[in-house]
């Protein structure tokens, strides 16, 4: 290490005296207080030392024959140690002088080289505490001369490696309070703080400019300055860990680990130790172990073997006994029971410390410390350690953080919104992209797949939508052209305007085209005619004519303020529709939660001129629970009661329906199982296959479906119809259907319709059965049929 020497700062008339020390024993001697005897008897001893009592004791006097008893006074008024000398980080110096004259034995073991000089760390910042020791006299010289309090700087901190490798952290503090300053020579006025502080930055002081004002050759230093280093070791440790790790972003692993295994040795006062970090991450039930993870643990990473699944369920056996810290000895114990345990004896470890590290109760990893050396462990380190264990388990669970959101970036960059049940799977995937990635390898997303999974379909849409919808924008458009033509024939009466016939011509032409049918082509032209035509003859007139003002304005007036059209008709459907499916999505949404509770499945759900919705089930979808039909058939039971009661919920809300619309109601079955794939590039299920695309080809055409033999629809208000290609599907829902009229639920008459056939879709049967109008049915009833069913 280095000396101190180096510091700037040593003053040339620094003198060693105890004057002020003398003066504090005769201000307590005058004290009446009964402790002040002792201070009448320090100084009539003191004056048997005269050597001691000079202006400029030579430092080497103070330990000769005649002068040690009275220098022994002087220690013990400053340091009452009481037999603590061993342990009291102590000693004194000349003013701002830093070889001491006296120190503690701890003080010497710790700071002072063979030569008795202060040592200085290798990374010591030789500026900062040549600016601190400076500004510090100038704080003196400021204050004594011109009454003006600087503001100090806080003590350094500094760190000390032992010689068995271990940092520690001291604190070192400067107690100035027995120094006198003596200007050997007029001084300078100074105005104010101006003259050595910037105003931008009050804590920057400019040291160059004051020592051109104030050079320190004006000046004796006369006294001596107390040194007390205060042990921070724990504390900076574990302050350095928090800084570590709120920076952890912005440096390397490499030095993270660095900045753990300093932290353990320091905070444990031990050397010679090999300090680990294994990273433990839960994903999906599967706790992550890979080379990179464990990059940085000592023990796990060589009992681990990448790619085998027996040193994996080994480590999890093993790990499963650190729920709490132990000792090696504690798994000793259990050595018959944990294989692994002789493993690591075989290593040579004579004793290990494994500390879990854990993040709102989950387990993010394990601090390894491993000593070949037997009797380097105690007990109290657990306690010592739990003061690193909150910023390492935080650092951990960043980390577990990070892989987490480089799974979710990927499955937001290559998949979708994911449901819950199935999100395992792309978890499984994202994960082992990463892992690869993190092996330096270029992965491929892998295909996401599941076979075998039962699909179920239903539909609730609004009969007739767009029928009704082209109805409302025809009865708009008419109102608008009839205010139109009434403003139009009033101006003519009033006013000679031969061109207005022309355009109640248009307004004519236009009601007898959209009576017969309104094509889009048409809705677009008539738009363009109330905005470019119509509308900037009647401002027109009304800026012209002071008599047609008012129509004009009750025109205007009538119109959508954002569509700038009437849209009273289309609004009331438009109003009417959304509350039907808000309806019937906000049920759906309802009871999904409550049927995840039968069996977890995948569920979708589309809005367009109503709901319809995909369900899957099956074995492929879920992770660790068994499937069986019994869940199927629970969920076809519930898709026919869930229509029942949208049917009820629907005719309670019709008296709010502005437009008086009518629900169909459809289901499809399809018993045979299916393979269902996630599309990268459509970012959505589909169906697999030849056969299984039958499926959606039946879903897409089966709403227009016709009664064979007639001009009928299948769907129709009040009724469900249930589409079938298989008499087996039929019998179940059938007796479905028998356990609903027994219930009271469905009416007693049942149509078995054969369906027209459409293009891709041949051979299709469907049963239709009528809602029993009235119904007292409630979400209970509708959970107790459930469960009903549940049992049958």
């Amino acid at each position: 290490m280095d000396s101190l020497d180096k510091i700037e700062g040593n003053i040339n008339s620094s003198f060693l005296d105890f004057k002020l020390l003398l003066e504090r024993w005769e201000d307590l001697a005058d004290n009446i207080h009964p402790s002040t005897c002792l201070y009448h008897d320090y100084l009539n001893r003191i004056r048997n030392f005269p050597q001691l009592l000079e202006v400029d004791i030579n430092p080497e006097v103070l330990t000769t024959d005649e002068n040690r008893l009275g220098f022994g006074l002087i220690l013990s008024s400053l340091f009452p140690l009481s037999g603590q000398e061993d342990k009291k980080i102590l000693a004194i110096s000349k003013p701002f002088e830093y070889n001491p004259i006296y120190a503690t034995p701890a003080f010497r073991a710790q700071f002072l080289d063979e030569n008795g000089g202060m040592k200085a760390p290798d990374d010591l910042d030789y500026e900062r505490i040549s600016f601190d020791k400076m500004v510090h006299i100038y704080g003196m010289i400021l204050n004594q001369f011109y009454g003006i309090k600087m503001n100090q700087f806080p003590p350094t901190i500094f760190k000390f490696r032992g010689n068995d490798g271990v940092n520690r952290h001291y604190q070192i503090e400067l107690n100035s309070q027995f120094v006198r300053i003596v200007a050997k020579a007029p001084l300078p006025k100074l105005s104010d703080q101006s003259d050595f502080y910037t105003k931008a930055e009050p804590y920057q002081f400019e040291l160059e400019r004051i020592k051109k004002l104030l050079p320190l050759d004006l000046f004796e230093f006369h006294g001596f300055i107390i040194m007390e280093a205060n042990d921070l070791t724990v504390s900076q440790s574990v302050a350095t860990l928090n800084e570590a790790v709120l920076k952890q972003d912005q440096v390397s692993s490499e030095e993270f680990m660095w900045i753990v295994e300093d932290s353990v040795k320091s905070l444990l006062n031990r050397g010679g130790l090999k300090v680990g970090l294994a990273v433990l991450q839960n994903i999906s039930g599967r706790i992550i172990m890979s080379e990179s993870r464990l990059a940085y643990s000592y023990l796990i990473r060589q009992l681990f073997t990448p790619g085998s699944d027996e040193p994996y369920h080994a480590i999890m056996e093993f790990l499963s006994k650190v729920k709490k810290p132990v000792f090696l000895k504690d798994l000793q114990k259990a050595g018959d029971e944990l294989p692994l345990v002789n493993r690591v004896l075989e290593m040579g470890l004579q004793e290990i410390i494994l500390y879990p590290l854990c993040h709102n109760g989950d387990l993010v990893g394990v601090l390894e410390i491993c000593s070949f050396e037997k009797g380097k462990f105690d007990p109290l380190m657990l306690h010592t350690l739990d003061q690193l264990a909150p910023s390492l388990s935080l650092a951990l669970n960043r980390q577990a953080e990070n892989l987490d959101y480089k799974i979710k970036a990927i499955i937001r960059k290559n998949f979708t919104a994911i449901h819950p049940v199935v999100e395992w799977k792309f978890d499984e995937i994202a994960l082992d992209y990463v892992l690869e990635e993190e092996e330096g390898k270029s992965p491929e997303i892998k295909p996401i797949l599941f076979k075998d999974v039962y699909p179920l379909y239903a539909a609730v849409d609004v009969k007739n939508s767009s029928i009704e919808r082209n109805r409302a924008i025809h009865d708009d458009f008419v109102i608008q052209l009839d205010r139109g033509k009434a403003i139009l024939e009033l101006a003519g009466k009033l006013h000679y305007l031969p061109l207005l016939d022309s355009l109640i011509d248009q307004i004519d032409e236009y009601k007898r085209r959209i009576n017969l049918i309104l094509l889009s082509e048409e809705e677009v032209r008539i738009t363009e005619f109330f905005h470019r035509e119509l509308e900037p003859t009647f401002l027109h007139l009304s800026e012209t004519y002071d008599d047609l003002k008012g129509e004009v304005q009750t025109y205007f007036d009538g119109l959508d303020p954002q569509l700038e059209i009437v849209n009273q008709h289309r609004k009331a459907f438009e109003k009417s529709l959304q509350l039907i499916n808000h309806t019937v999505g906000a049920f759906m949404d309802e009871q999904e939660m409550k049927i995840q509770q039968i069996f977890p499945h995948y569920f979708e759900k589309f809005k367009t001129d109503g709901i319809e919705y995909n369900i899957y089930i099956g074995q492929s979808l879920v992770k660790n629970q068994k499937f069986d039909k019994i869940y199927l058939k629970n969920l076809r039971l519930w898709q026919l009661q869930s229509l029942i009661e949208v049917f009820h919920l629907i005719e309670k809300k019709k008296p709010e329906l502005e437009s008086p619309l009518e629900i169909t109601q459809l289901i499809l079955v399809h018993s045979t199982p299916i393979s269902i794939s996630f599309r990268l590039d459509e970012r959505k299920f589909d169906v697999e296959g030849a056969y299984n695309i039958r499926y959606e080809i039946m879903k897409k055409r089966i709403d227009k479906a016709l009664v064979s033999g007639t001009q009928e629809r299948l769907v129709q208000p009040g009724k469900i119809a249930i589409v079938y290609s298989q008499k087996r599907e039929a019998k179940e829902y059938l007796d479905f259907i028998n356990y609903l009229q027994n219930k009271g639920q469905l009416q007693d008459q049942i149509e078995e319709l054969e369906l027209e056939e459409m293009q891709g879709v041949h051979g299709l049967r469907a049963i239709r059965v009528s809602v029993t109008p009235k119904s007292n049915t409630t979400e209970d009833d509708l959970s107790k049929l459930i469960s009903e069913g549940k049992e049958g």
